[in-house]
């Protein structure tokens, strides 16, 4: 056991880590050597978390050599922190892989949606209906077809933009609006991953987890087996612990830089919005507000009251592409249309681009085509670019479909790291008659997650998405089906063997949801229904491996 001095070391730094660490952030924030007050800022950020990491490492590792080995001590270590976080990381990583395809799964949701890939649609008309429709709008936002979004959405944009509902969305040739689609899946999902649904204290909390999937990966890597047959081993036919507990080992080795890149890019993603928050006073002290106004750069061009002849978006838009061929516009935004001071925003990114639609901007004038001004995240400090990198990087916005898919994979290989993690931790100490109540705990939340997810699936598909209560359903559903679940495993009385079921309900509805799906993709051309077929492809096999599951769970009832 660790000696008393250790673990008083060890405490303090636990206490004295993060105060240090806030001290050292506002000192650079306040007088780095910086000129850029936001890049001051950030560097404060990065630099103040790195200090807390070194600080927490340095307490647990140093000198623990003398009293149990390192490697044991990573080991034990690993193993109480994986358990004591472990189910929270289950929910965080599952539902990340659906925030990761949060485009799949809202384009699975949405038949009427469902668009075969078309050229880019009429700005012209586009903005014509616009007027037509919000013609008191001094900006009108056009959201052009990008990715699964396979139609138009024109909106007033501005401070307090239209909701989503308000929005005309039209199709390519057709200048009737679109009929509204009604689906909450994607967002529930999503927001579930990003605050927990508690705001932005939520969103605070989920970032802390970053550390925890930090340090449990270097923790498995460190504590993984030097020998090359381990490296490959999976031994499926050997019963539900060892291939849980190789499963466990491939995972977190063969995944572990990807792992590391969301787990730090998870950590900055809350903590950037607090930072920008907290230390604005200390880098901008006549005027806080400055921070935000520097990091948006959104300087509005005032209308200059006289009427002048306009350009064509189309056209306009053509010319940008020509000159800026690696550039994708995703949106337009018209300011002051038909005045002389009139301008158009495009914005969008680049391939592979580690930036977002937010930061990467061409103003035009809409009176003679010039271009007025270029934002980019590329003319920030170095400080200032590494935190707008921070989300493409996280939530796999710099490579397309390929990215997308492999962060979801990585989210998945996660939530199964933390399961089965916690699995092999309750089976070495969990009763041979009777189901511990951390055992219960654990089904309450892993399996409990997985059912009410597999249920949402499935009332998602067997729904039409012009039912206007379908978002409501699609919530009831998930949460009652969760909370059912936890009451069925946190019941009193004989534990054993309650998972079976579960694990079956829920395949069996993953399978539901697909079949139900595969309905839509023959109403609509192939284009349209691929992205669907493979969504469903990958519902049918998670329900095949949930089905598989159960059948192991004969000899492992717990």
């Amino acid at each position: 056991m660790p000696g008393p001095r250790w673990l008083l070391r060890t405490g303090s730094a636990v206490l004295a880590a993060p105060a240090a660490g806030a001290a050292l952030a506002i000192a650079i924030a306040r007088w780095g050597p910086w000129e850029d007050g936001l890049d001051r800022l950030y560097a404060g950020m990065f630099i103040g978390v790195l200090a807390q990491l070194l600080m927490l490492g340095a307490s647990l590792f140093l000198g623990i050599g003398r009293i149990v080995p390192t490697r044991r001590a990573v080991a034990v270590t690993h193993a109480w922190a994986g358990m004591g976080v472990g189910l929270m990381l289950f929910v965080i990583c599952l539902t990340g892989a659906f925030a990761a395809l949060k485009q799949e799964v809202r384009y699975w949701e949405m038949p009427s949606e469902r668009l075969a890939p078309a050229e880019r649609q009429d700005l012209d008309a586009l903005l014509q209906a616009g007027m037509t429709r919000f013609g008191d709008a001094d900006r009108l936002l056009i959201q052009v077809p990008e990715g699964l979004r396979r139609h138009a959405t024109v909106a007033p944009a501005g401070a307090r933009p239209a909701p989503v509902a308000d929005a005309l969305a039209l199709r390519a040739g057709d200048p009737n609006p679109m009929p509204a689609a009604y689906g909450g899946a994607a967002e529930l999902l999503t927001t579930l991953h990003n605050t927990l649904h508690a705001g932005f204290p939520g969103r605070i909390v989920v970032s802390l987890f970053g550390f925890a999937l930090a340090f449990l990966v270097v923790g498995g890597v460190v504590n993984h087996p030097r020998r090359t047959p381990g490296l490959l081993r999976l031994r499926s036919r050997a019963g539900l612990r060892a291939l849980a507990h190789d499963g466990h080992r491939l995972l977190g080795l063969w995944l572990s830089p990807l792992l590391l890149l969301i787990a730090v890019t998870g950590i900055f993603s809350g903590l950037g919005a607090l930072a920008t928050v907290s230390l604005a006073p200390h880098a901008f002290p006549a005027d806080p507000r400055q921070a935000m106004q520097a990091l948006m750069a959104n300087e509005d061009i005032p209308a200059a009251g006289h009427p002048a002849p306009m350009q064509s978006l189309d056209a306009l838009v053509e010319r940008h592409e020509r000159t800026h061929p690696g550039f994708r516009v995703q949106s337009v935004t018209v300011h002051h249309w038909g005045d002389a001071q009139a301008y158009a925003t495009l914005r969008g990114h680049g391939a592979w681009q580690l930036s977002t639609a937010v930061f990467e901007r061409f103003h035009y004038s809409l009176r003679d085509g010039s271009l007025l001004r270029h934002d980019s995240a590329a003319r920030r400090g170095a400080w200032t670019q590494g935190f707008i990198a921070i989300q493409p990087l996280h939530f796999a916005q710099y490579g397309g479909y390929a990215s997308r898919w492999l962060h979801a994979v990585a989210g998945l290989a996660a939530a199964l790291l933390a399961a089965s993690g916690a699995w092999l931790w309750l089976q070495r100490r969990t009763g041979p008659q009777h189901a511990s109540w951390p055992a219960r705990l654990a089904q309450a939340v892993c399996l409990g997650l997985g059912l009410s997810c597999s249920a949402l699936m499935a009332v998602t598909g067997l729904t039409p998405d012009t039912l206007p209560a379908r978002p409501e359903l699609q919530a009831w559903t998930f949460w009652s089906s969760w909370l059912g679940a936890a009451a069925y495993f946190l019941w009193p009385g004989r534990g054993k063997g309650r998972a079976m079921p579960v694990l079956r309900l829920a395949g069996a509805l993953l399978c539901v949801a697909a079949i139900a799906s595969l309905r839509h993709p023959l109403d609509h051309p192939l284009g349209a229904g691929l992205p669907v077929l493979a969504f469903d492809l990958v519902l049918i096999l998670a329900g095949a491996m949930l089905w598989r599951l159960a059948r192991l769970t004969r000899h492992h009832p717990s």
